[in-house]
């Protein structure tokens, strides 16, 4: 009989040191925390389906008039709002940047 272990290794950052560290310190895993992360797939899946949908029907006029008169499809997803408000707020950034003469002194 083969019995096989199964470890668990727990990281938040995708660097080589976070990746090492986890890898030294396995720990089993958590039946627990399993079914939190299969809970929160499925909540995120149903909410973004849902969701989609919604912004589809009410919002897809107004997207083929600003953007692409082509949009079929306006989704939702759990990262999608964050992510967007930083690339929005970057953008106005970069808008109200006002560039000045510098001059660069070398010896």
């Amino acid at each position: 009989m083969i019995i096989k272990r199964v470890h668990r290794a727990r990281f938040s950052a995708i660097t080589p040191l976070a990746l090492r560290q986890s890898f030294s310190s396995l720990g089993d895993p958590d039946p627990a925390l399993s079914r939190s992360v299969d809970a929160r797939q499925e909540l995120d899946l149903r909410v973004g389906v849902a969701m989609t949908r919604l912004l589809t029907r009410r919002c897809v006029g107004i997207a083929r008039k600003k953007f692409d008169p082509k949009t079929r499809l306006v989704s939702y997803g759990p990262c999608q709002t964050p992510t967007l408000h930083f690339c929005v707020e970057r953008a106005r950034e970069i808008e109200k940047f006002e560039s000045r003469e510098y001059w660069k002194v070398e010896v």
